[in-house]
């Protein structure tokens, strides 16, 4: 069930900001799962004529957080199709209710494959929120794909391999594969081992360089736990793995300088390029 809201932005020191600014063509839309699981959607559709098949969708995880970053990008580049090869798109937020960009025990419940949180997940996206999506403008569900940082950087991940086929193409962004001891290699094992289709599933997978190294002088601690968590050599090993395969069309980018978080508006600008420029490669082409 959808329940429209206003989508605007608001004064951050707690009083409402005199004119908030709103964001054309797009909306807050209240959600609740048959689950009884509240939701928010944050959905921008293209003014322009959707084509014969309906608008690619790109799907971001921790929606209230990426979601404002992804559609300007989204805008910049469809402005200049014959440059980036972007055109216009459905970009699909999916959130929480609150004010926090990331809702910690939420996400967990959501993006983790811990006892079928992500596969329930990735059912609710499939069966009920783009139907959803779909009372709003027609969408092309071969031209879906999904983005996601950190724990929603894994869960692209397991999307990939628990559902191959849902997306065209995914964005693992910073993807948490340190998570349970690295338990999402045993599920790419499994998919590795499947029948290879004939049009390669496509993954983006992107981290800061500066997520594995910490300063052992003034925090000790956040530095063991970079050096435990591998961010740059997980992204690295698992990219070359899939890449080896044959089995994905995989591309990793490290972006120097970019720590966790501040790598999130260059992961999100190139996540644009990556899902909604033109150009599929089919298995066997170079």
């Amino acid at each position: 069930m959808l329940r429209p809201e206003r989508f605007a932005f608001e004064g951050y020191d707690g009083a409402p900001a005199r004119r908030p600014l709103e964001l054309p063509h797009a909306h807050s839309l209240a959600f609740s799962a048959r689950n009884g699981a509240e939701y928010r959607l944050l959905v921008a559709v293209p003014p322009e004529p959707a084509p014969a098949a309906g608008f690619p969708v790109l799907i971001l995880a921790d929606g209230d957080a990426l979601f404002p970053t992804a559609l300007s990008a989204a805008r910049l580049q469809g402005g200049r199709p014959e440059v980036t090869g972007v055109g216009p798109a459905v970009i699909l937020g999916i959130g929480y209710p609150g004010a926090a960009p990331f809702d910690a025990e939420r996400r967990r419940l959501d993006l983790l494959p811990a006892e079928g949180g992500a596969d329930r997940f990735l059912d609710l996206i499939d069966a009920e929120i783009l139907v959803q999506v779909e009372r709003l403008a027609p969408i092309n569900r071969a031209r879906l794909s999904l983005a996601g940082h950190s724990f929603g950087g894994l869960f692209a991940l397991h999307a990939l391999f628990a559902r191959p086929g849902l997306f065209r193409s995914h964005v693992a962004s910073s993807p948490s594969i340190w998570w349970e001891e690295r338990a999402v290699l045993a599920t790419c094992e499994r998919f590795l081992e499947t029948l290879a289709p004939k049009v390669l599933p496509r993954l983006l997978i992107t981290v800061g360089g500066e997520e594995q190294s910490g300063d052992e002088c003034r925090d000790p601690q956040r530095a063991a736990r970079l050096r435990m968590a591998r961010m740059l050599d997980n992204a690295a090993e698992m990219a070359g793995a899939l890449t080896a395969s044959g089995r994905v069309a995989c591309e990793r980018i490290v972006f120097p300088g970019e720590n966790h978080i501040s790598v999130l508006p260059a992961m999100l600008s190139r996540a644009v390029a990556f899902t909604l420029g033109e150009g599929i490669p089919e298995r066997g082409s170079p």
